[in-house]
């Protein structure tokens, strides 16, 4: 764990070297992972709810449900249509996607870091999906790549001043950096691109931040089964899933 007057330290006499103590992070919604309204939690009960990759149910229902009431608004007109798209064909499901957060450079998932979406790719989800994956780091910058980074970081910290207590992260406003994924860059309006850039990025290198997409495509071959499960047996063979992905990508790395 670093403390404070390391990182003070750090900063003062070694800016140049901050990518070293950079965490790289990739956030995205998949609508391919449903889930219909089959069984229920008392038939098909969750085991070991919050102990590998899914947030822990409990805490993350009552977050959501003091936020239930709140519309999340775009103001990129790039992806104003993506929004409205998202809120549509959820009749008959209990799960209407996936969030997640995984590795922005080797694309490993984070421990506690896929939840549930309800409808569409609501700030509220998404925002205790991130809080809950980073508990417990100590880093001098986090690097968030997120295709709506745009708009998911307006108000960002004033979200995190409502967040309960237990959750909230100790970074400041300089140690968290928001960009968009190179590739989904361009359906942004001019405005968001040389912002979000991770070309002008000081410390990202060639980092494209797409990489949530590559492990959405191994994840995705389950979609089918998983969407006919009940709610435990599918977030335990989810979980199996991602941990497997995890564990291939490990063995691959330096291949």
């Amino acid at each position: 764990m670093w403390g404070s007057v390391t990182l003070r330290w750090i900063l003062a006499h070694y800016a140049s070297f901050r990518f070293l103590y950079t965490m790289f992070l990739a956030i995205d919604a998949n609508f391919r992972l449903r889930n219909k309204v089959v069984s229920n939690t008392y038939r098909s009960p969750m085991l070991g709810d919050g102990w590998a990759y899914f947030v822990p149910s409990v805490p993350y229902k009552e977050h959501l449900a003091k936020h239930s009431n709140e519309d999340d608004i775009s103001n990129c007109s790039g992806f104003a249509a993506l929004f409205l798209a998202n809120l549509k064909n959820v009749k008959g499901l209990r799960v209407s996607g996936v969030g997640g957060v995984c590795c922005g450079r080797h694309r490993v998932w984070r421990g506690n870091g896929l939840g549930d979406l309800q409808k569409g790719e609501r700030y509220s989800n998404m925002d205790f999906v991130f809080w809950s994956s980073i508990q417990g780091e100590d880093h001098l910058c986090i690097v968030i790549s997120y295709d709506i980074s745009c708009q998911w970081s307006r108000n960002f910290w004033s979200r995190m001043d409502a967040l309960d207590p237990s959750f909230k992260i100790k970074y400041t406003k300089d140690g968290i950096v928001f960009m968009i994924p190179k590739f989904h860059l361009r359906a942004h309006q001019p405005s968001c691109h040389a912002p979000f850039s991770f070309n002008f990025a000081p410390g990202c290198g060639q980092t494209h931040g797409e990489v949530v997409e590559e492990g959405w495509a191994q994840t995705n071959k389950a979609a089918s089964q998983t969407k006919e499960m009940g709610p435990g047996t599918r977030a335990t063979t989810l979980d199996d899933i991602f941990g497997f992905c995890n564990w291939q990508t490990i063995q691959n790395l330096g291949t």
